[in-house]
């Protein structure tokens, strides 16, 4: 199994409070079943449960939908279903993307990712016509009161026929097939139990769906027309953000290895069984190339038609309603693609914004803008944290891979000075006497100001290029070296090493911990067993100059928290205390694995205090959400309702303020950095 899919009893715990917070409670009793019992046939989790087999099958087809469970294809003889943790624990970042999204390419390319992250994937005709509805008979017939005039008649045919048969398509087993619910559009990722799920134009992911006239509300965030909503589609499958869809992203890691290792021994090794060291080095490296491969597969960027798109923002009809807006439009080649957010991307960026907030705190605003766009530089060429499936070594042991960097990892002072802000003050954080070296104005007086004020707009490229190089080596010289020189090939060459700087994230977070519940002592204690290793009693007083009687305490309560390793050896045949060495150890992995387990922990009790904290206004909230009531709340509500409703909002927004700081450590901890090999 791979790493990003272990799991423990806690975080099923956790994805299950998600699961059914957005989903509802059909989807989550049956992901509880696969939580607890891991992988099932339908008929197993049928036996488990107390639930029809029509209302598992639509549990599944909402899990399937937004890509919380692998299943094992239709090609097998029996259909297992398995949970995906990775992307089940991902639905606590749904507000979180929709900002990355926002601050790199506008509020229309968050619309956009808004939708997919509520519809789980899509195929780009769905999209287009959520956003542009086309007229149809059953339109005129059965005008509801909606703003597009989309009535239950409309629904009930899109459901049933074109939606219908795109499920099965999109990776729905044959055996759910008949599970889509005529109230509900499958393929366009609806299985809420709460209404019909729509693409709206919110920024956040909403518990109940969005009305039809949603994506129609007039606003900054509007787009428009059909060539504009395509090129930004086009905009994040080229940065990475959006990958197209195929079966085998619903394969289980488990049923991927067997896949492939079937194949490597056929195709590699002459459909024989490996025995020898050779011949299963040479299938390790056959099922490691497969992954690859499949892997750069599903980030591969399609080649978009640009002959034949409408040009909607001048064929426009007017549909029934005052919103309602329609694109005279041609089929395109484009909209059979299957679409969906990359996950792996999104902990790229989650991993910028903390290393640029963590360069804030150490060097500066200003200086921490330069790294900011250092990194998103880097960021179309980086398509994930840390490749799970690396280069195999040779033989002989040598790498794999050329330990040469490539170019496109490489930043120069002058390629930063290009994109930064002509309005931006980079004298800020910077010596004075530097800047007077660069600009050659002025002189420094003795209480270390300027003589005079230096205009840096005025700046020449060559001059603003070297006060960020100024920027950048305040970066390097930092004890956590946030960027590395690499080579002089007329401007200094930068390279940020991301491993190391990650696993000085990881043993801050550690110490951090410790510190919080030890003290400086404990923090001592971890450093000295990193440096030394595995020490007994005598050394470790030694090396620490403490007393016995002083380190006894903090190593009892650090093993008992997992932060710290002992192991007792025998001397003689008898076991015996006093005649056994005591060794004491620090594994940097367990210490990381016990904190995510214990920050998983804190997350459940925040979403165990939300629910309750609900349960004790719900009939206020159950009033206050009535649809002649939104918006209108100091008119129909009491004051004391009132009163009620707005602590509520501040209880709720300091919870979920602490969870999405919980989310950050998750993320520190799980995302940035693979497995920690001991030495």
């Amino acid at each position: 199994m791979a790493y990003t899919q272990r799991e423990t009893p806690v975080l099923a715990e956790l994805c299950t409070f998600l699961v059914e917070d957005i989903y509802g409670e059909l989807a989550a009793r049956v992901y509880s079943i696969l939580a607890r019992y891991g992988r099932q046939t339908l008929a197993a989790v049928a036996r488990a449960s107390y639930l029809s087999g029509r209302q598992i099958k639509y549990g599944l087809v909402i899990l399937l939908q937004q890509h919380l469970v692998f299943h094992s294809g239709n090609d097998a003889p029996t259909t297992y279903y398995e949970i995906d943790w990775q992307n089940s624990y991902a639905i606590v970042r749904f507000g979180k993307v929709t900002k990355l999204v926002e601050d790199r390419f506008g509020r229309k390319a968050a619309n956009v990712m808004t939708n997919l992250l509520a519809l789980g994937h899509t195929r780009i005709a769905d999209l287009k016509e959520a956003y542009f509805p086309t007229a149809t008979e059953s339109d005129d017939d059965s005008d509801d009161g909606t703003a597009n005039g989309t009535g239950s008649k409309r629904k009930r045919a899109n459901g049933a026929q074109v939606n219908g048969a795109a499920t099965r398509k999109n990776g729905v087993p044959a055996e759910l097939s008949d599970a889509k619910p005529d109230s509900a559009v499958v393929a366009n990722g609806d299985g809420m139990t709460n209404g019909d799920h729509k693409p709206s134009k919110a920024n956040g992911v909403t518990h109940n769906a969005a009305p039809d006239h949603a994506v129609q509300e007039q606003g900054a965030d509007e787009i428009t027309s059909v060539d504009e909503l395509y090129d930004l589609i086009e905009l994040l499958i080229k940065r990475g953000w959006v990958r197209t869809v195929n079966e085998t992203q619903y394969m289980s890691p488990g049923d991927m290895h067997d896949m492939f290792q079937q194949e490597a021994i056929e195709q590699d090794n002459n459909g024989a069984t490996p025995t020898g060291t050779k011949d299963r080095d040479l299938v390790h490296r056959g099922i490691i190339d497969r992954k690859r491969a499949m892997r750069d597969e599903w980030l591969k960027v399609p080649r978009f038609a640009r002959t034949g798109r409408p040009n909607s923002s001048n064929k426009r009809v007017k549909m029934n309603g005052a919103n309602g807006w329609a694109a005279s439009s041609a089929p395109s080649s484009d909209d059979d693609l299957v679409i969906r957010v990359n996950p792996e991307k999104i902990a790229v960026a989650m991993r910028t914004e903390q290393l640029v907030h963590l360069v804030e705190q150490r060097l500066g605003y200003l200086t921490a803008r330069i790294y900011q766009t250092m990194l998103r530089m880097l960021e179309s060429n980086i398509p994930r944290c840390w490749d799970e499936w690396p280069e195999p070594s040779l033989p002989g042991g040598e790498p794999g891979a050329e330990n040469g960097i490539d170019p496109h990892f490489l930043v120069t002072a002058r390629d930063v000075a290009t994109k930064l802000s002509r309005e931006m003050d980079i004298f800020e954080g910077l010596d004075p006497n530097a800047v007077v070296q660069i600009t050659r104005k002025g002189h420094v007086h003795r209480t270390n100001i300027l003589s005079q004020p230096i205009d840096p707009s005025r700046l020449s490229l060559d001059e603003k290029t070297m006060v960020v190089d100024k920027h950048i080596q305040l970066l390097s010289e930092d004890p956590l070296h946030f960027v590395t020189w690499h080579s002089r090939a007329g401007f200094s060459q930068w390279h940020i090493e991301f491993e190391e700087i990650a696993k000085q994230m990881i043993q801050t977070e550690v110490e951090n911990t410790i510190s919080s519940r030890k003290g400086s002592l404990g923090v001592k204690l971890i450093r000295t067993l990193r440096k030394k290793g595995k020490l007994d009693e005598r050394a470790a007083c030694n090396t620490m100059m403490m007393s016995a009687n002083d380190i006894r305490g903090i190593v009892n309560d650090l093993t008992i928290q997992g932060f710290v390793q002992t192991q007792e050896i025998p001397k003689v045949d008898r076991r015996e205390a006093k005649h056994s060495l005591h060794l004491v150890w620090y594994d940097r992995q367990r210490a990381r694995e016990k904190l995510l387990h214990d920050t998983y922990k804190g997350m459940v009790r925040i979403l165990q205090r939300i629910a309750y904290e609900r349960g004790k206004v719900q009939p206020t909230l159950e009033k206050a959400e009535r649809s002649d009531v939104v918006g209108k709340e100091e008119q129909y509500l009491s004051k004391g309702e009132v009163d009620t409703l707005k602590k509520w909002k501040e209880v709720q927004e300091k919870l979920l303020l602490q969870l999405f700081r919980e989310d950050d450590l998750v993320a520190t901890l799980r995302d940035f950095h693979g497995p920690l090999i001991s030495v």
